[in-house]
């Protein structure tokens, strides 16, 4: 379901994948649908050209899409949000998150890119998504100034053990400054993650 230029890339991916696994496969142009909504919202004499909001809203256009098809057909819509992206936030709110199974979420970036190896997923297919990656400038990892391994180190040890940030620095090999940063980062998210707040709920 691409909706912008950028995702033409991923969009060939996914119907390779599909294709190898024998999937029925369709592909939905969500660009018409983004644009009609601009045009709405800007009728209103809100602003259409603010980036963040327009990609945000084009995720949830897709998710909106996967549960109609899902309700036509009685079946769940299946999630790819890995661990780390979870704990950063790096996904649109009510967005790739809103699913009913989530299955990679107890999985880091690092481990899902072991499983695949382990598997055997087409190197080409892997290097691929690493190009976008790199390409859109979309890592956390890269914002960091860290690599993938060493952040997903950080979130394991500070988030799932709870240690300290002396001591997930001194554990990885990183700077005690990187790891506050990453600890902030997934706090300043937290509201992506959890039930939100109402009246009756403990400060």
């Amino acid at each position: 379901m691409p909706v912008q230029l950028s995702d033409e890339g991923p969009a060939r991916t996914a119907e390779t994948v599909a294709s190898l696994l024998d999937i029925d496969c369709h592909r939905l142009n969500l660009q018409p649908v983004l644009t009609a909504f601009q045009r709405v919202v800007g009728e209103t004499g809100e602003p259409t050209d603010d980036l963040v909001a327009m990609q945000n809203a084009g995720e949830r256009f897709r998710m909106a899409c996967k549960y109609y098809v899902a309700n036509t057909r009685n079946e769940l819509v299946v999630g790819t949000v890995s661990r780390t992206d979870r704990l950063l936030g790096s996904v649109a709110k009510h967005g790739e998150n809103g699913v009913d199974l989530s299955l990679f979420g107890d999985l880091y970036r690092t481990e899902i890119e072991a499983l695949a190896d382990a598997l055997a997923v087409p190197s080409n297919l892997l290097d691929q998504s690493s190009r976008l990656m790199e390409h859109t400038g979309a890592t956390d990892a890269a914002e960091l100034g860290i690599d993938q391994r060493d952040l997903d180190s950080i979130l394991h040890f500070a988030i799932d053990r709870g240690c300290s940030a002396s001591t997930v620095a001194d554990k990885v090999g990183v700077g005690e400054s990187v790891v506050e940063r990453t600890i902030q980062w997934c706090a300043s998210t937290r509201h992506k993650r959890h039930t939100p707040p109402k009246p009756s709920m403990d400060n």
